[in-house]
Order: structure tokens, then C-alpha cells, then sequence
């Protein structure tokens, strides 16, 4: 019995963990520090190492996927590399544990398709396990939003060439935050629906629907006042660019 007691109270203190560790991601995608974002990270994966917890590890590749993302915007493919390895690893040992399949296949997904970004020579291997990666996230849990976010995304930066369309990721993003949306605790405090959000309004600005887009940058800024980056930058930037007052 005092094992099992044991058991829960480390079960209990690591989710309370997960939940502060979470809550600084947040924090630093809110305030674009993502020096804080990487120290986090590695606090979490110290955490990790010191007791398993599939809850915890799942928060760790979700961190690494949105980092990953911010070094290839920077241009740091080597450390985008680095974590990327990492993350890839950590999916797999989601995958094995079998919990939350649709959101883990979509993590899957989003991790091959920044190996297409990394490994251009390869983009057509990497290319089809992305979309067949998040074509199971789908079929698995067909009202999760991170794996619409995902097939948006996948439409979005796929080059026209290769069948990708602007336009048709803009429904995609939609769905993505009307799922997000459906379920009121999906939206406190979670970087992942802003930055659907986020990519809503960048995609509605490509295909020429400014009005749209900012509504919804009027909207992020009434949900997340403390934005910096969109309050600061790329708020003011695109009314700039198309003579907003």
C-alpha cells in the first residue's frame, strides 16, 4: 500500500511540475524569450530523466517542436537539427506508449516536415511520411485541432509545384481554431492556439483577405494583451504594409 501511495504522490508532483513547466513556455512564447523557452526545455528533460512520465515527455516534444520551428525561422538549422533528433526520438517513445495517438502522429508529422526544410534533397521521402504521419492523426482523432493545424500547415508551405495551395490551407487553419474553440480549455494559456491563430491571420493576408486577417490580430491582442511580438512587431508591420490607420 505505501508503495503505491508513493507512486501517486511522484505521479502527482510531476504533473504539477508539467503544469509550471508549461505555464514558462507560455511565458516565453508570449514575450518572444526564447532563451527561457530552451531552459525550460532542458529543465524538463532533467525532470524527465529523473522519472518517467509519458504526460511529461509528450510536454517535452511539444516544446521541442515549437522551438525547432523558431531556429529555422532564425536560421540555426544545425541546432534546429540538434533538437530535431531529439524530438524525433521522444515521438517514438510516445508513439510505443501509445497515448494520445492523434496529437503525437501530428507532432510526427510536423517533424517530418521540417526534415523536408533541413534536408531539401530528401523533401520527397520526408514529404510523404509527413502527410501519411498526419493523415493517421486525422483518421485517429478526426476532431483533434493540432492535426488540422498540421494538414493546414503541410497545404500551406508545401510549394505549388508539388500540389501545395494557400488558399486551400485557409480552410484547414478555420477548422483548426473552430476545434481549439470548441473546447474552452484549449485556448487558456496555450501558445499552440495562438499560434494557429497567428498563422490564420498570416494565411489570410497571402490570399488577399487582409480585413480577415486583422480581425483575427485584433483578436489574439484582446485574448493575449501582453503579446510583445505581434503587439510590438508584426502587429504594427502589417498595418503598415497595407495602410491600415
Amino acid at each position: 500500500m505505501r508503495k503505491w501511495i508513493c507512486m501517486f504522490l511522484l505521479t502527482g508532483s510531476l504533473l504539477v511540475k508539467g503544469q509550471d513547466d508549461t505555464g514558462q513556455i507560455y511565458r516565453a512564447y508570449v514575450t518572444g524569450r526564447m532563451d527561457l523557452w530552451k531552459e525550460v526545455m532542458e529543465k524538463m528533460e532533467r525532470e524527465y530523466s529523473a522519472a518517467k512520465n509519458d504526460a511529461l515527455l509528450y510536454q517535452i516534444a511539444e516544446a521541442e517542436y515549437g522551438y525547432i520551428a523558431h531556429c529555422i525561422a532564425e536560421g540555426k538549422k544545425e541546432e534546429a537539427k540538434r533538437w530535431l533528433e531529439k524530438a524525433e526520438k521522444h515521438v517514438e517513445l510516445l508513439l510505443k506508449a501509445g497515448r494520445d495517438l492523434p496529437k503525437v502522429y501530428g507532432l510526427q508529422g510536423a517533424l517530418y516536415g521540417f526534415r523536408v526544410g533541413l534536408e531539401p534533397l530528401k523533401a520527397p521521402f520526408f514529404g510523404r511520411k509527413s502527410v501519411d504521419a498526419n493523415e493517421k492523426a486525422i483518421e485517429l482523432g478526426p476532431d483533434e485541432p493540432q492535426a488540422w493545424l498540421e494538414k493546414a500547415n503541410i497545404e500551406f508551405y508545401k510549394p505549388a509545384v508539388f500540389g501545395g495551395s494557400k488558399k486551400r490551407a485557409v480552410p484547414l487553419y478555420e477548422k483548426a481554431v473552430r476545434l481549439f474553440e470548441a473546447t474552452p480549455g484549449r485556448t487558456r494559456q496555450n501558445w499552440i492556439y495562438l499560434n494557429t491563430l497567428a498563422a490564420l491571420a498570416s494565411a489570410y493576408e497571402e490570399t488577399g483577405k487582409v480585413e480577415k486577417a486583422d480581425q483575427v490580430y485584433r483578436k489574439m491582442l484582446a485574448r493575449e494583451p501582453a503579446l510583445v511580438w505581434l503587439r510590438d512587431e508584426v502587429y504594427p508591420a502589417f498595418r503598415k504594409r497595407h495602410s491600415l490607420r
